[in-house]
């Protein structure tokens, strides 16, 4: 998915996701509101390229958290040090199939590099009067 139509899905999906979340979790249970958002935040974060896209989605669901499950009706609030671990909550969710994909994709290396190490290999030689041969 592109980019920028990635971030306009992400805030929908945020915003879709706290107003459900924070209707249904009471203030005493903001933990599980908080996994059910980084559930969807990774989710939203899956149909990215890259981390780029992973750093700008994160602050919008924690945006979309902080006003409608933290503090209700869409208002704002710093809490120090709870809301720099919600954030990072928040970011490592979005990260988190970044780096699924790239240990995938490292590990399919790793065994296509076996596969192919293991074939049997002739190289042909070059005719006589070719740039390349030796002799």
């Amino acid at each position: 998915m592109p980019t920028p139509l990635l971030f306009v899905v992400a805030f929908g999906v945020a915003a879709v996701a706290s107003v459900v979340v924070g209707a249904l979790a009471t203030p005493k249970h903001a933990v599980v509101g908080l996994v059910l958002v980084g559930v969807a935040c990774a989710a939203v974060a899956r149909r990215g390229r890259n981390l780029g896209a992973a750093l700008v989605i994160a602050p919008v669901f924690w945006l979309c958290y902080d006003g409608f499950v933290e503090h209700r009706d869409g208002v704002l609030g710093w809490g120090g040090w709870t809301e720099t671990w919600r954030l990072a909550v928040l970011l490592a969710a979005a990260a988190l199939p970044l780096l699924v994909r790239g240990v995938r994709r490292l590990w399919s290396a790793r065994t296509r590099f076996r596969r192919g190490s293991l074939e049997w290999f002739e190289p042909e030689m070059p005719e006589r009067g070719h740039p390349s041969a030796w002799n």
